[in-house]
Parts: structure tokens; C-alpha cells; sequence
């Protein structure tokens, strides 16, 4: 009478080695589909944003509607308008001096009144359209950026001074100021040049993240384990991003300059395009973080019950 010779150790080895190259290879594709994720969010932000003029009009286009700010911003060009037109007009007589001063404080409180007409918002709209246009090449065009940040405020310096104009009798001549301002030292072409080129490859590069993370959860046996990593890493990436976002912001507010019409208004855009990149992020990293927690969670569930699985041989 044969018996069958029991199954030769030697296989439990070879399938234990295979398993764990299964999960290094899934874990190296899932971090690297990962470290995608966290390039390709601020990447199509970019894209549908910063390149695309519609998606900078429309987000920035919303500070038309801040008063607060298109009040001081109004303000603070008809206030250094201002202190030229007195200084040219002195005339060393009290009453006429005083007259003047007077009219120029009148001045400026028709520039900031005038915010909310929809004429003075239209111009504002108009004004970043200019911008966008003078920063950033159109799709097929061969001119390369600026090397540094353009300003084209024209549109809003007409529609104040016009305004001052008939109600004051003022003419602050804000329209006579350059209204195409160069903002030396920001050195935005190269970025811009840069961030053109990279948002061209923002959906092939997302087409290969998904087939990365796919890849990673096919090849390895632990679905779950390389889930969280999928998860979990997107949302470690997506801080060191932020990160660098956040250093790239600073330095590019230290170099505004010293016109405070040009940095009040560079300023207040900077920061609302951030805060736009920030939420596009954060929306971003819980799904990351929702994804990570789940496979981490269902990992340990089917470690434990595997574990509980085995019962001891006699």
C-alpha cells in the first residue's frame, strides 16, 4: 500500500519569497502613483487657473465684488495721485491750499464709492483679463512670457479718474499714469515658461498615475495594505507640497516692490489664488486621507483574522 509523499517544504519558501516581491513591487508603484497625485492636483489647479485666462477671470474676477478691498485699492491710487497734485499746486496761499486738499479728500471718497458701480467692475474684469494676457502667452503662440510680473490696471485708473472727474472737477490724472506696470525682481517668465510646459502634461502624466495605482493593486496579494499606501501617501505628498507652495508665496511677496497701488492689488490676487490652491488641496487630501485610513483599517482587519484563522496542530 503507497502513501502520497507530503508536499515538500521547499515550496513554502519560493511562495514566501514571490509575496513579498509581490508587495515591494505594489508598494513601490502605489508610492509612486502616489508622489503623481500630489504633482498632478496643484498641476490641473494650474492648468484650469492660472493658464486658462476664463479660469483666472473668473476666480480673481470675485475680488470685484470685495468692496473693502476695491475701496482701499481705489483709494490708495486717488491718495498718490493726490500727494502730487499737491505738491504741483501749492500755491503757498492757506485758503486755496486748503481748498485743493479738500477736494482731493473728496476725490478719494468718490474713488471709493465707485466700487460697487457695475462700470468700475466691468473695468476690473477687463483689467485682469489684460494682465493675464500680458503674462501668459495664448495656446500655440511662440512669444515667451515676460521675465517679469505685468500689471495692466489700465481699464480701473480711466474709470476712477473719469468718475473723480465729474464729481469733483479733479482731474487726478490717473489715467495719464502708465497703466502696464513691471514689477522688477519677481522673475515670473521662467515660472510661467515652466508651469506652461508641465500643465501640457498633466493628463498624460494622470493617465499613467492611474494605471500605476492599478498596476500596484493587481501585482501585489495585500489589496488593502497597498490601498492605505495609495492613500496614505498621496496625503504625506500633498503636505510637502503645500509646503513648498506655501515658501513660494512668501518669496514671491518680498518682491512686490514699493508702488503701493501695484502691491496692494498683486497682493490681495496672490493671496486669493492660494487660498483657491489650498481648497483645491485640502478636498484633495481627504479623499487621500478617507482612501489611506480605509485600506490601513481593512489591512489590519484581515491581518487579524488571518492570524486568528490558524489554530495550533497538536
Amino acid at each position: 500500500m503507497t502513501s502520497s509523499a507530503p508536499p515538500t517544504s521547499g515550496h513554502r519558501p519560493r511562495r514566501r519569497s514571490a509575496t513579498v516581491l509581490r508587495t515591494g513591487l505594489g508598494t513601490v508603484l502605489g508610492l509612486t502613483a502616489a508622489a503623481l497625485v500630489a504633482v498632478l492636483v496643484p498641476l490641473h489647479w494650474a492648468q484650469d487657473t492660472l493658464v486658462s485666462k476664463d479660469g483666472f477671470t473668473q476666480v480673481v474676477g470675485t475680488l470685484a465684488e470685495d468692496e473693502p478691498f476695491q475701496e482701499e485699492l481705489a483709494r490708495t491710487a486717488v491718495d498718490q495721485a493726490a500727494e502730487r497734485i499737491v505738491g504741483e499746486r501749492a500755491t503757498g496761499v492757506g485758503f486755496l491750499d486748503r481748498m485743493l486738499e479738500n477736494a482731493v479728500r473728496r476725490a478719494a471718497d468718490v474713488a471709493a464709492g465707485l466700487t460697487s458701480d457695475p462700470a468700475y467692475q466691468r473695468a476690473w474684469t477687463e483689467s485682469l483679463a489684460r494682465t493675464h494676457e500680458a503674462n501668459v502667452p495664448a495656446d500655440g503662440a511662440a512669444d515667451a512670457p515676460p521675465q517679469h510680473l505685468v500689471l495692466d490696471i489700465g481699464p480701473v485708473l480711466q474709470e476712477v479718474d473719469a468718475a473723480v472727474q465729474r464729481a469733483v472737477g479733479v482731474d487726478v490724472g490717473l489715467a495719464d499714469r502708465e497703466s502696464t506696470i513691471t514689477v522688477p525682481g519677481s522673475n515670473t517668465g521662467r515660472l510661467i515658461a515652466a508651469g506652461t510646459r508641465l500643465t501640457d502634461l498633466a493628463v498624460p502624466l494622470t493617465w499613467v498615475a492611474a494605471a500605476l495605482a492599478v498596476l500596484a493593486l493587481l501585482v501585489t496579494r495585500h489589496r488593502l495594505a497597498t490601498l492605505a499606501v495609495l492613500g496614505l501617501g498621496s496625503l504625506a505628498g500633498l503636505g510637502v507640497v503645500w509646503l513648498v507652495v506655501e515658501e513660494s508665496v512668501q518669496r514671491a511677496s518680498g518682491v512686490l516692490g514699493s508702488d503701493p497701488v501695484v502691491r496692494l492689488a498683486a497682493d490681495r490676487v496672490l493671496t486669493l489664488l492660494t487660498g483657491s490652491l489650498g481648497e483645491h488641496m485640502a478636498t484633495a487630501a481627504w479623499a487621500a486621507g478617507i482612501t489611506g485610513v480605509v485600506g490601513l483599517v481593512g489591512a489590519i482587519a484581515v491581518s487579524g483574522g488571518s492570524r486568528r484563522g490558524v489554530r495550533p496542530t497538536a
